[in-house]
């Protein structure tokens, strides 16, 4: 099968450029920058390039495609953006398309509005299409936090008592490539929730975190205004914040991040990762390193 990935260098293609030319396919890795589509390029993964604000550039690669898995960045213009890719889809005679949604419930924010946009095209499209709809996944809702963990021992977020049933990226990964290697009539239609095995606070996200390491991390729960006025202190443009970050731990605190089910298992066969694996896999990540230690010893002098 020739598989066009959109987002190749993602979280997520990245990832299933990988998964899927294992399983056989012919994988078309699309990027904006025709030096990173010869660096994706290797026996069974062609780089192409393309950009989402250039439809007509999606029209060759989409040309050779019989799916198309569509993961583009939370942006002002995701709706759009992905809604004119669905249509060159259609109009380049695309089977099937796989798009990452998600399962934590934004419903009537500005991040939901731009989904349901591309959403709606799906709809009046010919095209058979899927959602794969992770929660909060632990890569982008963890690591960020890393140099906190290391140099302050601490967590910072606005979730409240919110849960969350934080999910791998491989995990989600691994879903999509199933989907995308499924009969696509079978899928049609379908927003498939990718969660972790159990929904968590923070706090007790940072006491998983203290078990693994060793080590007492305390999470530090704020307003958001608070939470906002400290990652811009961070150097994070203000204008990002609303879309990439502050409304997803809104989401969280308000109870629309709890999701838990068991799609995961019935695609795969298998558990999901649990955030304690999960921490295992990347202890060295969150421990205190070299620098951090002489930080700190700087600080007692």
């Amino acid at each position: 099968m020739n598989i066009l990935i959109i987002g190749a260098t993602g979280l997520f293609g990245s990832r299933l450029c990988e998964l899927l030319a294992h399983e056989g396919n012919t994988i078309f890795a699309m990027t904006r920058d025709p030096k990173v589509a010869r660096e994706l390029t290797s026996f069974d993964v062609t780089g192409v390039v393309g950009d989402l604000d250039d439809p007509e550039s999606l029209r060759a690669p989409m040309q050779v495609a019989d799916s198309v898995f569509l993961a583009s960045p939370m942006h002002a213009n995701l709706g759009e953006r992905e809604a004119d890719a669905i249509r060159m889809a259609e109009e380049c005679g695309v089977e099937h398309i796989v798009k990452v949604y998600g399962s934590v419930r934004h419903d009537g924010d500005e991040l939901d509005d731009q989904h349901q946009i591309a959403i709606k095209a799906l709809h009046e499209s010919d095209l058979y299409w899927t959602l794969v709809s992770p929660q909060s996944v632990m890569e982008t809702a963890l690591l960020p936090q890393a140099d906190s963990i290391r140099h302050l021992g601490q967590m910072f977020g606005s979730a409240g008592d919110g849960k969350v049933g934080f999910v791998s990226a491989d995990d989600c990964a691994l879903a999509a490539s199933i989907i995308l290697n499924s009969d696509p009539e079978l899928m049609d239609g379908r927003n498939i929730a990718i969660t972790g095995p159990e929904a968590l606070t923070f706090d007790e996200v940072a006491e998983r975190l203290s078990a693994e390491i060793g080590r007492d991390i305390q999470y530090t729960d704020l307003t958001e205004e608070e939470f906002r006025a400290l990652l811009v202190d961070f150097g994070l443009p203000a204008e990002d914040l609303e879309l990439q970050i502050l409304c997803h731990f809104r989401s969280i605190r308000e109870g629309g991040a709890d999701l838990v089910t068991n799609t995961f298992e019935w695609l795969t066969g298998r558990s999901p990762m649990t955030i304690s694996e999960w921490f295992h896999g990347h202890r060295r990540t969150f421990e205190v390193g070299e620098t951090a230690l002489e930080l700190a010893s700087v600080g007692e002098g």
